[in-house]
Parts: structure tokens; C-alpha cells; sequence
């Protein structure tokens, strides 16, 4: 009697043990045709659907649902440093919103580039400044870098070649616009960090759009819906199916010169995808081996390196007219 009481009460001790383990699951797939609107843009919704998919993530699990994961193919359980590293948890989840905010604009400026506009670039917003760092006494988080020395600064990335052609202890002179005031003038002496010269900013693209685009993204954080985002808006704003009609899977991080970046939780998403009945997913090409590993028979795994390669994937769809949108002109 006494051991059975002893036992019980490990048992309920364990239930509320928190190991520094997360466990990583099959979440949902969800089609975005619905959460994407345009303004000001003939539109034309499409019979076909693109899904993203998601990842269901138990932080710090107890010891029992460390044992249902292990013996569960489906989830894979990981030491919580893997997923976030030494980051604390507020700053992760806030990366992880910023992430898909960053998702949204490239998936807008990628498939609008296919329509033509390439000029959308309108500054390096400034995202975070570092405390104690040569940014901190004259810029502010959501500045926007319009010139440096100069010269005219169109994108985040426009800015950091300006910074990095210059050396520690040099004074970079920026026009910034800050709100609706007018552009102003401001100077900060670069600091030395990692060999290269310091300005102590985290900055993104501040993109002008030719007309209004929402995309509500609801609770979802992280980059890896941008695929199925910039390829969604694309099949909007064309006649015809970017999809053949058909339903789609997507998911990966789009970069700005269209790189599609390897994303975690595929094999996760790969059972989400085939459980919903989705017979096409696209992914990085660097998880392809992953995902088919996952799919069982019923799925079509197929790997793609940048937006071009998925547009290709889509093309072999009965019915697609991704190869029909033409290739960007000269823009607007």
C-alpha cells in the first residue's frame, strides 16, 4: 500500500515537471485565399487553393508527453536550446512576429516584380536599435533610411553595402524620414564590430506599394508561410489558375532575390499536408529529402530553390498558367 502511494504520487509530480524539451507535432493546413485582400487592382479570385501549413509546438513538455513523443513517429522531440537557442522567450517570439511581417512584404514584392513593378523600394526602416551602439543617440525603430552620404538608399540591403564600404571611426552622414515630418539630416561615427564597421541597427525594406495589399496572418508567427503568401497573391492579381485549379501546399522563406530558404518542422508539415489530402506540396529544396520521407505514398514532394523553380513546379499542373504571366517588364 505504501509503495502504490509512493508511485501515485511520482506520477503526479511528473505531470508537473517541465523538462527543456519541446516537442514538435502535425499542425493544420490552411488555404490563404482568404486572408489576402487587394485594393485598387483588378482581381481574380481563384477556383484553386494555396495552403500554409503549420507546426503544433509544446514548450518545455512534462515527462510523460516526452514519452508519447519519442514513441510517436509523427512528433520528434527536441532539447528547447535547438528551437531557441539562448534567445529568451520574449525576444523569440517577438523575432518571430517581425519574421512574418518581413514574410509578407517579400511575398508582395516578388509576385508584384512578376507583374512588372520593380521599383517598390522606398528606404532601409530601421527595425531595432541597438542600446550603447553609434545608432542609438540619433535613430529611432521605424526610422527610414533614405540616403546615405548622399546617395540614395532604396533597400535594407542598399544600406548595408554604404555601411560596410566605410571603416570604424568614420562619420556616416544619413537622411532619415521619421513620421510625416520632413526628411532630416543626422550623423553617427561607426563603431568596430567583428572586423567591420558598426552602425548598431537591425534594418528591413520599406516597400511603397502601387495599390493597397493586406494579408491578415491572424496568430501565425515565423517566415515560412511566405511561399505559399507570394505565390497566393500572384494566382489574385492573374486571370486564370496559377494551380490548375487544384489545392496546393507550400511553404518556405522567401528572400528578396527570390531564394526560397530551408524552413524547421518539415517532416511535421509533410503528415500535416498528406492528412488534410492535399496531393502537391513545395518545399525548400534543402528539406526535400526530409519531406519525402514523411509523405507516405498519397503525397507529391517537390523540392524548389528560389520563386521562378516554384512557378516552374506549378506549371506541370493540368491547367496552370504559371508560365503564361510573362516576365517582369520594366515596372512602375
Amino acid at each position: 500500500m505504501v509503495l502504490s502511494f509512493i508511485l501515485l504520487g511520482v506520477g503526479v509530480v511528473a505531470r508537473y515537471v517541465q523538462l527543456p524539451y519541446d516537442t514538435l507535432g502535425p499542425g493544420s493546413a490552411r488555404a490563404v485565399n482568404s486572408v489576402i485582400e487587394v485594393k485598387g487592382h483588378p482581381s481574380y479570385p481563384p477556383q484553386g487553393k494555396v495552403f500554409y501549413t503549420t507546426v503544433s509546438v509544446r514548450e518545455r513538455v512534462n515527462p510523460y508527453e516526452a514519452l508519447a513523443g519519442w514513441l510517436d513517429p509523427a512528433v520528434e522531440v527536441v532539447p528547447e536550446v535547438k528551437v531557441r537557442g539562448t534567445v529568451p522567450p520574449d525576444q523569440f517570439q517577438r523575432m518571430n512576429i517581425e519574421a512574418m511581417a518581413d514574410s509578407k512584404t517579400t511575398a508582395q514584392v516578388l509576385a508584384l516584380r512578376e507583374l512588372g513593378y520593380t521599383n517598390l523600394g522606398a528606404g532601409a526602416e530601421v527595425v531595432e536599435v541597438v542600446p550603447g551602439q553609434p545608432a542609438a543617440p540619433v535613430l529611432k525603430p521605424k526610422d527610414i533610411i533614405v540616403a546615405i552620404d548622399g546617395k540614395p538608399v532604396a533597400t535594407s540591403s542598399d544600406a548595408v553595402a554604404a555601411i560596410r564600404a566605410r571603416a570604424a571611426g568614420d562619420t556616416l552622414a544619413m537622411r532619415i524620414k521619421r513620421g510625416d515630418a520632413a526628411p532630416i539630416d543626422v550623423e553617427a561615427v561607426l563603431a568596430e564590430g567583428e572586423g567591420r564597421p558598426l552602425l548598431g541597427v537591425r534594418l528591413s525594406t520599406k516597400i511603397e506599394l502601387p495599390f493597397d495589399i493586406n494579408i491578415d496572418s491572424g496568430r501565425i508567427v515565423g517566415p515560412s508561410a511566405g511561399l505559399a503568401y507570394g505565390l497566393e497573391l500572384l494566382d489574385l492579381l492573374t486571370p486564370g489558375e496559377l494551380t490548375g485549379g487544384s489545392s496546393v501546399a507550400a511553404t518556405g522563406e522567401l528572400l528578396a532575390d527570390g531564394t526560397i530558404g530551408p524552413i524547421g518542422g518539415v517532416a511535421q508539415k509533410a503528415v500535416t499536408v498528406r492528412r488534410a489530402g492535399i496531393k502537391v506540396f513545395l518545399v525548400p529544396k534543402e528539406n526535400e529529402a526530409e519531406a519525402r520521407a514523411h509523405a507516405g505514398g498519397g503525397l507529391e514532394i517537390r523540392g524548389v530553390a528560389n520563386f521562378d523553380e516554384a512557378l516552374k513546379a506549378l506549371a506541370t499542373l493540368e491547367g496552370s498558367n504559371a508560365l503564361a504571366l510573362g516576365k517582369p517588364g520594366a515596372g512602375s
